[in-house]
């Protein structure tokens, strides 16, 4: 009587073994688990696209506001940093700063032969407030705020003349608009992918000829860059 006892308790203790591990092998794996919340610093580089417009408000070269465009690309690259504030499992925010140089330049023609306008981008940057949407690794978000730099160095050239006609070199304060994914490589190391416009309104040229001519340049650029960032 005691063997068949025996064997039944080792029978019902494997069959129960087996069932456990069946179940452990069926259950669903638990995810990962992330959190966003801390500081980070990093470089980032893209393309980058430059808008300049100059209007001659009092037709210095043709018509009253007339209106010519520089729209050069170039290579942008810089630094970013910022710090998180994971909310809720999936709710981020977090302030961020960045700081740019872009190669875009380029060049209009106002007069065939006679006057031209050079722009360049320059310096940009910003600090911006982040809102995103986390999933697993994976973080989507919008992002917004003050931008600021010296956007554009905007000149008119005059071919019979040695002097440049006008001039637009100065630091501006505007906005900056954007929206990008970011991904957790590691708890030490994310990458991210974003588009970020910089908004710089008009200014008024100086009228290095002082001939009393009136002009306004609006400057603005859009920056597609990757970037990658220590996490602290």
């Amino acid at each position: 009587m005691i063997r068949p006892t025996l064997l039944s308790s080792v029978a019902v203790a494997a069959l129960s073994a087996g069932t456990a591990n069946a179940q452990s092998l069926g259950a669903p794996r638990t995810p990962v688990a992330v959190n966003w919340t801390g500081s980070y610093a990093g470089l980032l580089a893209g393309a980058s696209w430059g808008f300049n417009r100059w209007t001659d408000v009092n037709a210095a070269y043709g018509p009253n506001n007339s209106n010519y465009n520089s729209n050069p690309m170039g290579v942008a690259f810089g630094v970013f940093a910022g710090h998180n504030w994971q909310l809720s499992q999936n709710f981020v925010v977090g302030l961020e700063a960045d700081l740019t140089y872009s190669t875009a330049n380029g060049t209009a023609v106002v007069l065939p032969t006679w006057a031209w306008i050079h722009g360049h981008a320059n310096f940009a940057g910003s600090l911006r407030a982040r809102a995103g949407y986390a999933i697993d690794r994976a973080l989507f978000y919008v992002t917004g705020g003050l931008a600021f730099g010296n956007p554009s160095q905007i000149r008119t050239d005059l071919l019979n003349n040695p002097n440049i006609g006008a001039r637009y070199d100065g630091f501006r304060i505007g906005y900056a608009l954007g929206a990008g994914v970011e991904y957790m490589a590691s708890q030490a190391w994310t990458v991210r992918l974003e588009a970020l416009y910089y908004g710089f309104g008009s200014a008024r040229p100086t009228d290095l000829l002082n001939a009393g001519y009136v002009y306004t340049a609006q400057s603005s650029q859009l920056q597609v860059r990757v970037g990658a960032a220590y996490r602290f």
